[in-house]
Order: structure tokens, then sequence, then C-alpha cells
């Protein structure tokens, strides 16, 4: 059973097609609303939980910083409240590698959460939270920090559909100089999710998952022309301050505790987004 917070992150026509494709029964509401959560809790009683609401996009938190504190702060309080008064104790968190900020190599479960932009604020707001839930209400979390995904049914405000949209189009698109990234799978994103609640465990403990091969924005639009057959037109802007250079995961510990590990390669991802893109109708 899904949950939809109702959160617009994405066009009509691509919300369903994801309920479509994830074939599971939706119940409608907000995570702002504790009433909704009840009642879905209520209905579905779950063993687990998997929580996926947030409000993304690092750039839109700059210009709307209320809506994320509101969702990826109060919202996830609100879920851990319910859960610990309707006695769900097991949950799994999505974070964001955005928690991390400036980071000169790879980064692993140790280092300082110093988010540079509001998204990774709320978003280690968010984590702190829940660490105290954990020691307050009993309950039991893995939160996963997934690196940027890449694949299928994402979203239109990142990298990949931006650059294909105006590649697609003829247009010049807008790389950011130094800009590296740690492009991983949707399909390596969702098997870590499925890993982490299948086992039981005890406590607080946080995952980095990501590919552990950073790539250039320049190397990403490149495949992404070739793989659409057009003409790439590029011209090169500065990071914004809000976005780190660089992020890059080192994954050991979920290769560890749950088993996970990267399987598709940044080059097959790329592909398969492109292959998707170009078949969808309403584009």
């Amino acid at each position: 059973m899904a949950f939809d917070q109702g959160v617009a992150d994405a066009p009509l026509w691509l919300k369903d097609l994801r309920k479509r494709h994830g074939g599971v029964q939706v119940y409608a509401g907000n995570i702002l609303d504790k009433g909704s959560l009840i009642e879905a809790i209520g209905v579905f009683q779950p063993e687990a939980l998997v929580n996926l609401a947030a409000k993304p996009g690092v750039a839109e938190a700059e210009e709307k910083p209320e809506q994320y504190e509101q969702v990826n702060v109060q919202g996830l309080e609100n879920v851990l409240e319910v859960c610990a008064e309707m006695g769900l104790t097991r949950i799994v968190h999505a974070s964001s590698s955005s928690v991390y900020g400036l980071c000169a190599g790879q980064m692993d479960e140790q280092q300082a959460l110093e988010p540079l932009g509001r998204y990774g604020q709320t978003k280690a707001r968010g984590e702190q939270s829940i660490w105290k839930a954990c020691e307050k209400r009993n309950l039991h979390v893995r939160i996963l920090r997934p690196f940027t995904l890449m694949g299928p049914l994402g979203r239109p405000d990142m990298a990949p559909w931006k650059f294909a949209e105006k590649i697609s189009n003829g247009q010049t698109i807008q790389l950011h100089v130094g800009a590296r990234r740690d492009f991983t799978s949707v399909h390596d994103v969702a098997k870590a999710f499925a890993l982490a609640i299948e086992t039981d465990w005890k406590g607080c403990e946080a995952f980095n998952i990501g590919s552990e091969v950073p790539h250039g924005a320049e190397e990403l639009a490149r495949l992404l022309a070739q793989s659409l057959g057009r003409e790439l037109r590029f011209e090169r802007v500065d990071l914004p301050v809000y976005m780190p250079p660089s992020t890059w995961s080192n994954s050991t510990k979920a290769k560890q505790r749950i088993g996970w590990r990267p399987e598709v390669s940044f080059a097959a991802a790329v592909k398969e987004f492109a292959q998707w893109y170009v078949q969808q109708p309403n584009l």
C-alpha cells in the first residue's frame, strides 16, 4: 500500500504512471495531517513502514523554504509520532546525500552533516528528529541516504530530465562548472529499501546508497545526447552556492549490514532513462 501525500513534485500524468507501475493500492492523504496518517496505518496494519514522503528539489527549496520545513521536518515528526502511538516501531526512512555538504573525497556515514542548501538542511533536521524518536519512543529506524538517482519515472527538475528535454529540442543546456555527482540507478536504490526492511534490527542506523563512482555533468550530457541521437549544445555556468561541487559515496556499510551493492552502471542507467524518455507520449 502506498500513502500519497499529494506533494506536487511531478505532473499528474507522471504520478499516475508511477502508481500504475507500482501496482499498489494508493491511499490519498497528507503527512501534515495526523488524522489521515492514523487512518491509513489503521486500515493497512503494516508490520513496517517505508517513509518516502518528502518535498524534493534542491533549487526550489531555496525559493520556498517554509514548505520544505513543513513537509520534511514537521511532516516527518508527525509520521514518527503516529507510528509510536500505534505501535508501529520499524521504519525505513529516505533521507538524502544532500545532508553532507562539502566533502573532498568519499563520504561515509561518519561524515559530519553540514548541508549547504535549505533542502539538505531540512533532511538533516529530519534525521535529528529520528534519532531523538528512537531514544524516547522505542522506534527502530534505518535511514537511507541515496545519492543522485537516475532512471525511468524520475523527476522533471533533475539534471537527466532537464538535459534530455533541451537536447531533444535542440536547445543549449547549462553545465555547472566542476559539478560531479554519484549517479545511482533507481533500480539499485529500490533494492536497497527492500533489503533494509527485510531483516530485523534494533535502534537507529544510517546507510549511504550510492554507486561509489562520481561522474561530471558534461559526461552525463554527452551520453544523453548520444543515446537520444541528437547534437549536444552547452554552455558552462557557475555552480550555485547551495550545491556542493561533488558527491561521492562510500557505501561499504550498506554492503556489510544489509547485503546491498550497486549493480547498474552509469552508462546503462543513462541509456535506460533516455529510452524511457523518448517513449513518453506526454513529452
